[in-house]
């Protein structure tokens, strides 16, 4: 059985020559699924410069990135992007919630996006996702009118809307 996903001499490289900043330094990888693993370390040690890269939000300089088999390095940004949405969820350390969305439907937006509409599975189970994170009565609130614990919530529960093999939280409760 292969690994959920794997990484093998994965390398970050920001800037050349003198400037160059090594973020990442041929680090190995690998987990399986149902796998919790936590990255410790000081800021600027490339945590979120991992998780970005194992989201596939970013390419590494060198080193091979796969998950679910597939070789996310070679991927152009188009199948790159339809992998992303079909297997990841995302918490970002700053939400990233549309503000003109209410609750649901930023919850349910990877879902509409997938599905190139809103549906009412999608729904039902956005409002299912927001309850289980103790949100059932601001889900009609639009983004901008929620607290940071609020706004933490929904980004969870949309991080779970599309059932994704692999969540990727950077600092979910900072």
């Amino acid at each position: 059985m292969s690994a959920l996903l794997e990484v093998r001499s994965l390398v970050k490289t920001y800037g050349s020559g003198e400037t160059a900043t090594h973020v990442l330094k041929g680090l190995d990888l690998a987990m399986e699924t149902g796998d919790m693993a936590a990255l410790l370390g000081p800021s600027g040690s490339g945590k979120s410069t991992l998780l970005t890269i194992l989201g596939t939000l970013m390419k590494p300089s060198s080193g091979q990135h796969t998950m679910l088999g597939e070789d996310l390095t070679r991927a152009d940004d188009q199948s790159l992007t339809e992998f992303r949405n079909r297997h990841i969820g995302f918490v970002f350390q700053f939400h990233h919630l549309l503000p003109d969305f209410t609750a649901l439907e930023n919850v349910i937006f990877p879902a509409a996006v997938r599905a190139g509409r809103e549906t009412a599975a999608a729904k039902a189970r956005g409002r299912e996702l927001l309850a289980r994170v103790g949100l059932e009565s601001r889900m009609d609130f639009l983004a901008t009118k929620l607290s940071g614990g609020q706004k933490q919530r929904v980004a969870i529960a949309r991080a779970l809307m599309n059932q994704p093999e692999l969540v990727l939280a950077d600092e979910p409760t900072g």
